[in-house]
């Protein structure tokens, strides 16, 4: 903003428009395995519970599936163990991305319990998905008996809309404007749009347009502002001028008496790349008049 000719500045926090999105959310899934009693002859031999803790987190432009898969062994039998295959499908079963596991030691003995460290990268077109399914391919044999048995289940559902919504959080933006005028020329506002990015991944600004117009709400000009990407916990800035040209010269002749503002008003989506995730916002900058012979 400008008053009298020197440069001020405005600072804005703006809470981006209706999107379901960002701080992480912990999803926990237990029991998802659980199986029942297997029997061979008399005995009764109890199937380990296998136990998946996960959540789905953002980081560095990628979704990543973190936590662990814990196996427990109810039997008096030690247990030897194959490796894991986990698959990360979408609701309509399309295989995402898949990954082989190792437990923490081939073998688990009787009443113990061992974990697996899951780490499964994606990429952000998976936030536009509703759910990810995670399944579990593995086996183990118990070397009481030397039987061997397979098991292949959904060991987890991540419903991702509570991720997608951390991601409505405010952005803070700055505006800088100063008016440059001259009754006997062009006349000219420079502008400098800083955006600070909260999240920690990339937001690129699409259909971004600055807007002058009156009090009155009168269009003055018009322009489009250049794709921006705002990197990931990063500021970034746009700037340039916009050329108010002649009409300025029918702005003098029925502002000038009256001494109104200039509005700048700035809009645009910030969409994450690779998503239809977008994020619209309105920023709006006063701009008050200020006439100079000089130019200045």
């Amino acid at each position: 903003m400008i008053n009298n000719g020197k440069k001020t500045s405005a600072i804005f926090t703006v809470r981006p428009g209706k999107i379901m999105f960002f701080a992480v959310f912990l999803f926990l899934i237990s029991g998802c395995a659980s199986l029942a009693k297997f029997i061979v002859g008399s005995k009764g031999l109890e199937i380990p519970q296998i136990v998946a803790y996960l959540e789905p987190v953002l980081r560095e432009n990628t979704m990543t599936v973190l936590g662990k898969i814990v196996i427990r062994n109810p039997t008096e039998s030690a247990l030897d163990l194959d490796k894991i295959y986990l698959a990360v499908k979408d609701e309509h079963d399309t295989l995402l991305a898949d990954d082989v596991l190792q437990w923490e030691k081939p073998t688990v003995t009787a009443r113990e319990e061992i974990e697996s460290p899951v780490r499964i990268n994606l990429s952000l077109s998976a936030l536009d998905k509703e759910y990810l399914s995670i399944f579990l391919k593995t086996a183990f044999t118990y070397k009481k008996f030397h039987l061997r048995i397979p098991v292949e289940s959904k060991i987890a559902v991540l419903n991702l809309k509570p991720l997608k919504e951390t991601i409505a959080r405010p952005l803070k933006v700055y505006v800088y404007t100063k008016l440059r005028s001259n009754i006997r020329g062009a006349s000219t506002i420079d502008y400098r749009l800083r955006i600070t990015n909260p999240f920690s991944i990339n937001v690129l600004l699409e259909e971004g347009i600055i807007r002058v117009h009156t009090e009155a709400g009168v269009d003055i000009v018009a322009s489009r502002l250049p794709r921006t990407l705002f990197g990931g916990s990063q500021s970034n800035q746009i700037k340039g001028s916009i050329d108010i040209g002649n009409n300025f010269k029918k702005l003098i002749r029925s502002e000038l008496s009256r001494k109104r503002p200039l509005r700048l008003q700035f809009s645009g989506n910030l969409r994450i790349p690779d998503t239809n995730i977008v994020m619209p916002f309105t920023i709006q900058s006063v701009q008050e008049i200020n006439f100079s012979w000089s130019g200045r």
